[in-house]
């Protein structure tokens, strides 16, 4: 009996730090604005913008962390001069909102590989 109540505990412990650690992410999180350019033609009606940019985001910010993330989603408009703008909420495991927004600004002038092959340069970061 007292084997399966340990089991108990733990469960419960680990369901506890784990929802601890969900409900933290949420609480800081930040929600920044990028305007990226891709190195080749995209056809915004044979790609997936907002998972490209859902990828190309958390990606480097859980590659920069070295943690996880919790990425909320993206907002994608494509613009007429070839450029796209996204807005996007996200947060990372240990990172406090001005952390993450300090991270995803550094960004900026870099150019990142999404997950269709098309290279992205982030011309600028906006986090408030």
């Amino acid at each position: 009996m007292l084997f399966n109540l340990s089991k108990v505990f733990v469960a419960l412990a680990t369901v506890t730090a784990a929802t601890a650690s969900f409900v933290k992410r949420q609480a800081d999180a930040v929600t920044c604005d990028y305007v990226f350019s891709p190195t080749v033609a995209v056809d915004p009606t044979t790609t997936n913008l907002v998972a490209e940019f859902n990828f190309v985001i958390g990606r480097s910010l859980s590659t920069a962390t070295g943690g996880s993330i919790f990425n909320f989603g993206s907002t994608v408009v494509d613009n007429a001069d070839d450029t796209f703008n996204v807005e996007n909420k996200i947060s990372a495991d240990g990172q406090t909102a001005a952390q993450t927004a300090a991270i995803l600004s550094g960004f900026s002038g870099t150019t990142i590989a999404g997950p269709s092959g098309i290279n992205w340069l982030v011309e600028s970061v906006v986090c408030p």
